[in-house]
């Protein structure tokens, strides 16, 4: 009879292990689909704010006005910027840059520094943007590299890469005012770092060689 009950235990002891490895399963898939569910939202959101940035910068071009991409936005389309390079597709060689540099609009796209040259002026263009998105593409860019921007009144102008370095943050001179025409783009550094902190920034710097001609975008 003892060993009946023994039995009896372990019959009940496994059932009770069973059940709880599936509810651990069920849990776990729960969690799983979670998280994918809510990637691919952040992704159709991704996408569909670039849609709504690169309507409005096609209104600009239309009227000459500055228009936001969404009613509360606090920043709109100032340029099209478009890198030609060998090491880059061609889905990823534009972007829609913003008025701005604050956190909320880099989240969205890179930003003008609106304390330099805007785009197409005679200058330092400044335009930051993040490591791990929009700004990712400067990892492949090569010395002799063209970028092209498109203003808001369709004037095309073309920069050739010139130098690439990596700098501390507080050499703010990569922001002073210049007498020629260039082009500086601006982002954390290491590009695979783990953290989000950063102290150092990478440096792509390219000089005039094409200034107002009519885009055909």
């Amino acid at each position: 009879m003892r060993n009946l009950h023994l039995a009896q235990r372990f019959i009940v002891k496994g059932e009770r292990d069973k059940i709880l490895q599936w509810l651990a399963f069920v849990i776990l898939l729960l969690l799983a689909s979670t998280m994918v569910v809510k990637g691919g939202y952040m992704q159709a959101k991704a996408h569909f704010a670039q849609y709504l940035i690169e309507r409005a910068f096609t209104q600009t071009l239309a009227d000459n006005k500055p228009h936001k991409p969404w009613s509360w936005a606090d920043t709109h389309p100032v340029a099209k910027m478009r890198f030609i390079s060998p090491k880059l597709k061609s889905s990823e060689n534009d972007l829609y840059i913003l008025a701005g540099i604050s956190g909320r609009t880099l989240a969205f796209g890179p930003g003008l520094f609106l304390g330099g040259a805007t785009a197409g002026e005679q200058g330092n263009t400044i335009i930051a943007g993040h490591r791990d998105s929009h700004f990712l593409r400067l990892k492949y860019l090569q010395l002799g590299d063209v970028i092209e921007l498109t203003n808001t009144q369709g004037h095309l102008s073309q920069y050739q890469v010139t130098d690439l370095r990596v700098v501390h943050e507080s050499q703010v001179e990569e922001m002073a005012t210049t007498k020629d025409s260039r082009l500086t783009l601006i982002t954390c550094y290491p590009f695979d770092a783990l953290s989000a902190e950063a102290d150092l920034r990478y440096i792509v710097e390219a000089k005039s060689i094409l200034v107002g001609r009519d885009s055909l975008i």
